[in-house]
């Protein structure tokens, strides 16, 4: 179906238009006419569902045209997320007001937001998360080093007054 309607926008664009060539461009109708056939259906499907082939030509002659095209619609896109995000923090604020609750669940919250992001967003953010590997594993290190070298405590043992004893607090220091 994409191929047909496709090729049914091609002929009658062609008819109007033969081959418009910018002076400084290798970029010919003929070229962008080829280029989305080898897309995936669902970006062939975008690109036939929002623009004609004489505003892809005008967007892609041009590299500086393209360059901020490309960039005014991530500046809307960003700008979409933010609104997007601040709308799910305001919604959590009001179920919160609502059920009489003055606080919420970080994580749930974090869930919510990465949820909602795009899933090139999605994969970004785990790549940036894998490349702290190394920091992880420390941190895990470092509270693992802390349970093995923890000394068991009755309650009520090392707290004089409400507050933890200065013994049990250089206790604690030299385990860190």
């Amino acid at each position: 179906m994409c191929n047909k309607k496709l090729n049914r926008i091609m002929r009658s664009t062609e008819v109007v238009i033969t081959e418009k060539k910018q002076e400084n461009s290798n970029i010919e109708l003929g070229h962008i006419y080829d280029a989305i056939r080898y897309l995936e259906p669902e970006q062939q499907m975008n690109i036939l569902a929002n623009y004609k082939f004489i505003e892809l030509y005008d967007i892609l002659s041009s590299k500086e045209t393209y360059e901020k095209y490309i960039n005014d619609l991530f500046a809307v896109s960003h700008e979409y997320t933010n609104r997007a995000i601040a709308l799910m923090s305001l919604h959590t604020k009001v179920v919160l007001q609502s059920m009489g609750k003055q606080s919420f669940d970080i994580l749930d919250s974090m869930g919510q937001v990465y949820d909602s992001l795009p899933d090139i967003d999605k994969k970004i953010f785990c790549e940036n998360m894998l490349q702290k590997k190394g920091f992880f594993q420390d941190v895990y290190k470092m509270m693992m080093n802390s349970f093995e070298n923890a000394v068991e405590v009755e309650k009520g043992e090392g707290i004089e007054n409400g507050e933890v004893s200065k013994k049990w607090r250089n206790n604690i220091v030299e385990m860190v």
